[in-house]
């Protein structure tokens, strides 16, 4: 069974200010997670199966840089991976999936009708062969295999910092699982209670609900999908989310039993992380300098005299940066090209690339942007850095986002953003009407008040 993998990269609003949401941050696919673009980690996983044609779509403004790192990543790969194994990337000024995936539907079914769309942002431990074969193994009458997970970091407070929802979903006979609905917890919150159709309990009388599984955004499927997607609704402005919950509807909001979605859930002692805001990326990055740690046999580098910079065995500093004399570099990863005067501490932090410190600068536990420049004596903790900000010297921050502004931010302060990470929007009014009707076999129940509420994230908005 050959694979079509699509790699979604989306413009990482939660990832601001380090992201292309500003202008002086780069691509979220390309921002990297231990001096290496997160991209790259979702490519060298596709290649572990390996995935037959790897498409990556992206809006326009990204497509330049993404593709010219492809280009370089293609070099790296295994002549015969090569061949066997395609890379291309495609530029679109879409503003959901359910757009693009229609603009690249011919490519995404052109030499195979089966597929697995993945997002650009995502670091696990577990092989593709794992999911391929829960694919293949799921019931007939599923149309897809949805992968869900669990928090991974024990430092993120899931219901603070992850978008978590109710997810409904009901175990079958022959030991899977599969997907029945999801709703937001801003919706749910607004109605006061969680409204499950009496048809659904009836057809599924063992159905769960939880509210600590996390969409990996990892979707199976088959041509046979977008299909049916297609007959259901208009697909063309729908979310990823959208497209998955109407799916996974049809088996119980029909008279008769139609084809739904499988559900994996990944065992909890695996490791599965989204870095798709600034909490998970720097947990993500610190999962790797832990890793680090473990394999090296010294507690810290190597110095060559006293004055040395003392760079901990649980850190990563990029080429051609410079460390003053006695800094201090712990639990840290600094990119390439950074300048990094005496006497400096920096502990817990991410520094992307061109970062300059001036001399009795102490950071702990913040992220600094490309190029941003922070001067003498500044003490930052907590702090989230803009690229090309300039902090000022001798000054004390705590817990703040330091952003250059400009006169588009001010005009773009009450606009609509199409890649906004506004996912849990509820739009008009709620209907009272329950009732079921299994005279017609094609009917559907009123499920307008779902319609209405229901958990809308995208995956290319992210």
């Amino acid at each position: 069974m050959e694979f079509h993998a699509v790699i979604f990269c989306g413009k990482g609003s939660a990832l601001s200010p380090i992201s292309a949401i500003k202008d002086t941050g780069i691509p979220k696919a390309l921002l990297p997670i231990a001096n290496k673009p997160m991209i790259e980690y979702v490519l060298e996983w596709c290649d572990r199966a390996p995935f037959k044609y790897v498409s990556i779509l992206t809006d326009n403004h990204s497509l330049t840089p993404i593709s010219k790192y492809v280009e370089g990543y293609k070099l790296k790969r295994d002549p015969e991976l090569t061949r066997s194994s395609t890379i291309q990337c495609l530029g679109s000024d879409a503003s959901s999936t359910g757009s693009m995936l229609q603009q690249f539907r011919e490519v995404i079914f052109k030499n195979t009708t089966n597929f697995v769309f993945l997002p650009c942002d995502f670091i696990t431990d577990i092989p593709p062969q794992v999911l391929i074969e829960v694919y293949r193994g799921t019931d007939d009458d599923n149309l897809g295999l949805s992968v869900v997970y669990n928090n991974s970091f024990d430092s993120i407070d899931i219901n603070k910092m992850l978008k978590t929802n109710y997810t409904v979903y009901a175990d079958t006979n022959d030991g899977n699982a599969v997907l029945l609905d999801q709703y937001s917890k801003s919706s749910v919150a607004i109605s006061k209670f969680l409204k499950v159709r009496t048809q659904l309990l009836w057809r599924y009388p063992k159905t769960k609900v939880s509210t600590k599984l996390l969409d990996s955004f990892i979707l199976f499927g088959d041509e046979k999908m977008f299909e049916i997607a297609n007959e259901e609704k208009n697909t063309s402005n729908r979310s990823a989310s959208k497209l998955k919950g109407d799916l996974a509807r049809r088996s119980w909001k029909h008279s008769t039993l139609k084809e739904t979605i499988g559900l994996f859930i990944l065992p909890e002692q695996s490791m599965f992380a989204r870095c798709n805001n600034l909490a998970v990326y720097m947990e993500a990055n610190r999962y790797f300098l832990k890793l680090k740690a473990r394999e090296s046999t010294s507690s810290q580098s190597k110095k060559d005299n006293k004055n040395s910079a003392t760079v901990g065995a649980d850190s990563i500093v990029g080429e051609s940066t410079e460390l003053g004399e006695k800094t201090s570099v712990k639990r840290s990863v600094i990119g390439t090209n950074c300048k990094i005067g005496k006497r400096c501490r920096i502990t817990g932090c991410v520094l992307l690339n061109n970062v300059t410190i001036d001399d009795d600068s102490h950071l702990e536990n913040c992220i600094v942007g490309t190029g941003a420049i922070i001067e003498s004596k500044a003490k930052l903790v907590n702090c989230n850095i803009e690229g090309t900000y300039t902090v000022g010297g001798n000054v004390s921050l705590k817990g703040e986002t330091l952003v250059n502004l400009s006169l588009s931010d001010l005009q773009n302060d009450d606009g609509d953003d199409l890649y906004s990470d506004d996912d849990d929007h509820v739009a008009g009014g709620q209907s009272d009407d329950d009732d079921d009707d299994d005279d017609d076999d094609e009917d559907e129940y009123d499920d307008e008040s779902f319609e209405e509420e229901d958990y809308d994230d995208d995956i290319f908005a992210r």
